[in-house]
């Protein structure tokens, strides 16, 4: 009983605690929304003068994009709504009185740090449910409302199909990052549009405008007078930016499907060193907003290393900002191998929680 009483605050204090963390957390977290609409809307402003986009068109585009911007804010929001509201509680003295009560440091901090699992787990859930679609539909309305490209592109976890220029194309696999395309078939049409010849390339590359196959092998269905080895620098007249939607981002992925595509990909002898960092950065990203608590709580709960307010606000920011780069840092590189996926996706969550328990441990 006595471990019990230690441990837990009384059931009103605790729901005062959590209301006043969510009040905070939500100001924050609509504050950090507002804020990447209007970077993201200036950032693509030319884009949308230049295409004479239809605002009902861009209105679409960052609604469905909301989710992941709500996804991406909730730890920044954790953290700043447990240090707000923390730290305006103790500068009323709220907190010392409770403390005179009897209502120890940890007794504060558990009910934000249970609030903060609940947000970890519905953030998580968020990202499995919401985020995959709502993304895939604000990249599809970019390229076909707003840029005005062609809806001629099928997405499968085996591959996509794309109707081009010079006939229909399957394409196992677009790197976006390195313009290579992996595993392309090209079904090239005759006059009478009838199939007049399958190329298989192993691996085509964009390089100084133009694209560089690999392993060209041509099988003839009907008679031509040109040779693949005559039209492989014309076998394919699009640009890297005319399969960008094509392209398997992770955010447009549950975590069951970016499974089993980075198992199709395995078995095609493609390297999954990203999706597999990816998919980690699917648990690991949601539960920041429980390390993200756990720092504001320790470091705006009375106690012997407390910190003034406007310490405590500078510290957290540096905490804060030194989180995502060093989240940022080891997520390259463990998409370049040098770490393991799992160590390269928990790495930056592990450091900041070592801070935040560093803190913690300390009050009196």
């Amino acid at each position: 009983m006595e471990s019990r009483v230690s441990s837990f605050p009384p059931r009103l204090i605790a729901r005062y605690l959590c209301t006043e963390f969510l009040r905070f957390f939500t100001l924050c977290l609509l504050l950090f929304l507002v804020l990447s609409l209007l970077v993201d809307f200036f950032d693509r402003f030319h884009t949308f003068v230049k295409h004479q986009a239809p605002p009902g068109a861009v209105v679409r585009y960052f609604l469905f994009k909301l989710p992941l911007y709500v996804w991406q804010a909730v730890p920044a929001s954790a953290l700043a709504g447990s240090l707000l509201s923390l730290g305006i509680l103790s500068r009323h003295k709220e907190l010392l009185a409770l403390k005179a009560c009897g209502v120890g440091p940890w007794q504060i901090a558990v009910p934000l740090l249970c609030a903060a699992g609940v947000l970890s787990v519905a953030g998580w859930t968020w990202n499995e449910k919401v985020v995959p679609y709502a993304y895939q539909t604000s990249r599809t309305i970019h390229a076909v409302d707003i840029k005005k490209k062609p809806q001629t592109r099928f997405f499968r976890t085996q591959g996509f199909w794309y109707h081009g220029a010079n006939g229909f194309y399957h394409i196992d696999h677009f790197d976006s990052r390195y313009n290579v395309l992996s595993g392309l078939t090209v079904y090239r049409l005759g006059a009478d549009f009838q199939i007049r010849s399958v190329v298989r390339v192993a691996r085509a590359t964009w390089n100084d405008g133009r694209w560089r196959y690999e392993g060209i092998k041509e099988n003839e269905l009907q008679a031509s007078a040109n040779p693949a080895s005559g039209s492989a620098s014309v076998l394919l007249s699009e640009t890297p930016e005319d399969f960008s939607l094509a392209t398997q981002k992770a955010e447009e992925l549950s975590s069951d499907a970016l499974r089993a595509y980075i198992e199709n990909l395995q078995q095609k002898g493609l390297d999954t060193t990203e999706y597999q960092v990816d998919l980690r950065l699917k648990t690991a990203v949601p539960f920041a907003a429980f390390v993200m608590t756990l720092i504001g709580a320790a470091l705006a709960v009375p106690g012997s290393r407390q910190l003034a307010l406007p310490a405590a606000v500078g510290a957290a920011l540096v905490v804060g900002f030194g989180y995502w780069v060093l989240l940022a840092f080891t997520v390259a590189l463990g998409h370049g191998g040098v770490l393991h996926p799992t160590v390269s996706a928990w790495l930056a969550n592990g450091t900041a929680g070592a801070i935040g328990m560093y803190f913690l441990l300390g009050i009196d």
